[in-house]
């Protein structure tokens, strides 16, 4: 059976810090979640990461105390 459109599915990750390795942690979660929820990620799939994500990684937020 073949699917056209798309399909959303969010991902659990840990909380992201100021220096982590997003690359790392966006991979690991992406297989651990395959695995648990048995899906496969096939050659074209595009992986979204949200901008918040990346803001975090970089340093790149302020608090609302600030």
């Amino acid at each position: 059976m073949r699917t056209v459109g798309t399909r959303v599915r969010g991902i659990r990750a840990p909380i992201i810090k100021e220096g982590d390795d997003l690359v790392k942690i966006v991979v690991d979660s992406l297989f651990l979640a395959a695995n648990e929820d048995h899906f496969e990620i096939g050659d074209n799939e595009i992986i979204g990461i949200t901008e918040s994500l990346v803001a975090k990684a970089q340093g790149n937020f302020i608090s609302l105390d600030e």
